[in-house]
């Protein structure tokens, strides 16, 4: 007489399984928030800085003043434009940053044929957009007249 095992899961174990996995989930993901909104602030930063690289080369490159300016007059959060002055023609577009406040010191910057920047230089403070929480991360990219940027994390206000 063979007697038949069965193999697979009843109905009781993939509900107390899938119950399990719901309460862990609601544990984990209110413990993300801090971590998304840290890897926003890093990303935002490291978009300026490819940014400030990609029109300092393009400068050289092309052999003519390239500009970098916001979308939306002074607020760099809704994304910002490189574009070469003479003869007009846009080189990269960056889109609008979810959840991120940028803060610039100044509405736009130029790099001329040399690579060089035409101002003194350019500083953003970067953070989160809603800053609740323990210690949120804020950082202060700051772009040297030679186009060399440097970031540091600083206290949000």
């Amino acid at each position: 007489m063979r007697t038949s095992r069965s193999h697979g899961f009843t109905l009781i174990e993939m509900l107390v399984t899938l119950a399990v996995f719901a309460v862990l989930l609601m544990i984990a993901i209110p413990s993300m928030r801090p971590f998304l909104q840290s890897q926003g602030v890093k990303n935002a930063s490291m978009d300026i800085s490819s940014t400030v690289a990609l029109a300092r080369s393009e400068a050289i490159k092309r052999n003519a003043t390239v500009d970098v300016t916001a979308n939306n007059a002074t607020d760099w959060s809704q994304g910002w434009v490189v574009s070469q002055t003479t003869p007009a023609s846009t080189i990269r577009k960056q889109a609008a940053l979810g959840n991120i406040v940028i803060t610039p010191s100044s509405g736009s910057f130029s790099f001329d044929s040399n690579g060089r920047m035409t101002t003194t230089g350019s500083t953003f403070t970067i953070s989160p957009l809603d800053k609740t929480g323990s210690q949120p991360l804020c950082l202060t990219v700051t772009v040297g007249a030679t186009g060399r940027v440097e970031s540091t994390k600083v206290t949000c206000t």
